[in-house]
């Protein structure tokens, strides 16, 4: 499949999750922008366990500016943001191929999937981590970020 029409894809999943999720309609777009992003990088460093690392890094931290410039919490962008970067369709894998016997593979695509799903886990923690040390500014109501 063509890159742009992954971008694409990535943009309707994130923007249909939100919706599933009744996120409020002023965030939709911005989380969707961030998870096509995100989904870019990932295919830019080509779809790796690093990848995975790099990709959900800069989601979480853009997602992190955002709640905060938006006075949301970080949760509400994150999760429709990092839909698109979860491994679905390696556990997916994983699971036919122990049905159908082939043990050796399902043990290289699980570990393949979980690697990515510790790799996405460790990125939103350390992002976590390091904005929770940030202090907010006071600012005025009225003055947008």
């Amino acid at each position: 499949m063509s890159w742009w029409v992954q971008l694409l894809s990535c943009f309707a999943a994130s923007i249909c999750f939100s919706l599933m999720l009744n996120q409020p309609r002023r965030t939709i777009f911005l989380s969707a922008v961030v998870a096509t992003v995100g989904y870019g990088l990932f295919l830019l460093l080509r779809q790796t366990t690093m990848a995975y690392f790099i990709a959900t890094m800069f989601i979480a931290v853009a997602c992190e500016t955002l709640a905060r410039c938006m006075k949301k919490v970080t949760t509400l962008f994150l999760t429709s943001s990092l839909i698109p970067l979860v491994p679905g369709i390696g556990l997916y894998r994983t699971m036919r191929y122990i049905v159908e016997g082939d043990y050796s593979q399902a043990l290289n695509v699980g570990i393949a999937a979980i690697m990515g799903i510790c790799a996405i886990a460790l990125a939103i923690t350390f992002s976590s981590v390091i904005f929770s040390n940030i202090p907010h500014r006071k600012r005025k109501a009225e003055k947008p970020c």
